[in-house]
């Protein structure tokens, strides 16, 4: 089960009054929806260096800076690469205000989902009136990719051990020894998934809770301010 656990929704009771920083976790979504929809809309490249900071004060107050620091390992080169793309075709202005920007995303989400864990944002949402079926796939879709990168990694080990080469230009000769295990992995992980759902009652016409999910007053208050911040920013940006 340990394979595929991590994908089965499962009520946290961290969720309720003893959470991380005591908020909602959907007034925590509400503040990061706002918060990326401002550094989308931004433009000046001065104007998103605060908005960089922010995110990154907060991961600093949650001292979460082993997960950015991993994400941002795996991420540079993309960065650079897009910084080469834009800075060709768009020039160097262009540039210096997509990087940023995409730096403050980053951060952002790296920060949102380092203090909302997915199953009590599922289990929340579930509460607000969602689907069983909608929160499943949502969970599903923000814990598949690292998954199925934990899964290519073992079968990519397990035959590189084996003598295969997989690496540069390896890989477009010997790319099915790493498909085809992949392929067959990802099915059986499917079908115990499935088996194990099955088992858990998923899907059926009744479930409780082990948490009360509800908004509270620092919710709003959360909220609000944010909501108030967007529209101050908007109205300057």
């Amino acid at each position: 089960m340990g394979g595929f656990d991590s994908l089965i929704p499962s009520p946290s009771p961290a969720g309720g009054e003893g959470s991380e920083w005591r908020y909602d976790p959907r007034a925590k979504l509400v503040v990061y929806l706002l918060g990326c929809g401002v550094i989308l809309l931004t433009t000046r490249p001065l104007a998103l260096l605060p908005l960089t900071a922010a995110p990154l004060l907060g991961i600093a107050v949650g001292r979460r800076w082993g997960e950015w620091w991993r994400v941002m390992r795996l991420l540079w080169p993309t960065l650079l690469l897009f910084a080469i793309i834009v800075g060709f075709g768009g020039g160097p202005e262009a540039a210096a205000g997509a990087v940023p920007r995409l730096l403050a995303l980053v951060t952002a989400s790296v920060l949102f989902f380092a203090l909302t864990p997915p199953e009590e944002l599922g289990e929340s949402l579930l509460a607000s009136g969602l689907s069983p079926q909608a929160v499943f796939l949502l969970e599903g879709t923000l814990r598949f990719a690292p998954t199925m990168a934990t899964l290519a990694r073992e079968v990519r080990e397990a035959q590189e051990s084996r003598g295969i080469r997989l690496d540069g230009l390896y890989l477009l000769r010997n790319g099915f020894a790493l498909l085809g295990p992949l392929l067959a992995t990802v099915m059986r992980f499917a079908d115990d998934l499935a088996e194990a759902l099955e088992a858990r009652g998923f899907g059926g016409p009744t479930r409780t809770p082990l948490v009360e999910y509800r908004f509270r007053a620092r919710d709003w208050a959360l909220v609000l301010g944010m909501l108030a911040m967007t529209v101050g920013l908007g109205l300057v940006i």
